[in-house]
């Protein structure tokens, strides 16, 4: 415990807590984890520091701070990701959104806005965000959103509400696009498609948080991690009108290499027409658009 029910002596012994268990900038996962079990901001945390404090709250930050410590993500604590500026309710049903997706997301925005009002597909949508953040940020877009869990759809359609856009995006329970009867043939302006792309033997080899926490069917690429991409790729064209592109995120140089080679499986209407890389200058998202 600490030595004394104020904030500034919890934040002294989370920060410990997190340094001795190797979590990467203590101070900062410290403070995120009073803000969260208190529910105030930074700038209040700093400018009180002698705050006193109740007896649950005390409870509760040290809970968080014991399961941040035993390698539990923080965004599965607080039930809280930051995505692009926005708040979306994450737990274990869905992955963490990545700062390379937010990239994807970026790509895709870029895309829509040429386009100007139309429609799109988030593939393997997960907990929403990109659809989410794309229909935020380009109101004259309606969406589809399919993922096969119906547990991640539950957390999507909740984002979608919190998020003021449940009226512009019908959500798919599917694994094969050919289930997806509600989407019109030649129809979609835009795919963005981030599907499970690790190797099934390497995802052991991954971080503790990652392995033991977040959901391995959303990680799961099959032995070449292309077992979702590939027959995506072949069908999801389908839906796409002539001049539509779709964005896909990768697991990088390696599958784009083989991605590439294995190109007869893909729509023959299709033309690859980007290659981009993530922050890390690796080569993750690859762009398509549709000839006819």
């Amino acid at each position: 415990m600490p030595e004394r029910g104020i904030i500034s002596s919890l934040r002294i012994r989370l920060t410990q807590m997190m340094t001795g268990s190797g979590v990467p900038l203590p101070g900062l996962e410290a403070d995120r984890i009073v803000c969260g079990a208190l529910g105030v901001s930074r700038a209040s945390l700093h400018a009180h520091p002698e705050r006193e404090l109740r007896g649950w709250e005390l409870e509760r930050a040290l809970e968080f701070g014991i399961r941040r410590a035993s390698g539990e993500p923080l965004a599965y604590i607080l039930n809280d990701a930051i995505f692009r500026g926005r708040s979306f309710y994450v737990d274990k049903r869905v992955l963490i959104p990545r700062p390379e997706t937010e990239m994807l997301t970026r790509l895709a925005d870029a895309c829509l806005k040429r386009f100007g009002r139309g429609v799109f597909a988030d593939w393997c949508t997960g907990s929403g965000c990109i659809a989410i953040t794309l229909l935020e940020d380009n109101p004259g877009f309606k969406a589809y959103a399919a993922d096969s869990s119906p547990d991640a759809l539950d957390v999507a359609k909740y984002n979608a509400l919190s998020h003021g856009v449940g009226d512009r995006v019908k959500f798919i329970e599917c694994e094969d696009p050919a289930e997806a009867l509600v989407i019109a043939p030649a129809s979609l302006d835009m795919i963005i498609l981030n599907p499970p792309y690790i190797r099934e033997a390497a995802i052991e080899t991954l971080e503790t948080q990652v392995k033991d926490y977040e959901p391995r069917a959303a990680l799961d690429g099959g032995p070449d991690g292309l077992s979702v991409i590939m027959p995506l790729l072949s069908r999801l064209p389908f839906f796409m009108k002539r001049g539509a592109h779709l964005f896909l995120e990768t697991g990088g140089d390696d599958q784009t290499d083989e991605i590439m080679t294995h190109g007869r499986n893909i729509a023959a209407d299709m033309t690859l027409s980007e290659i981009s890389e993530d922050h890390r200058g690796i080569a993750r998202f690859m762009v398509w658009r549709k000839l006819s």
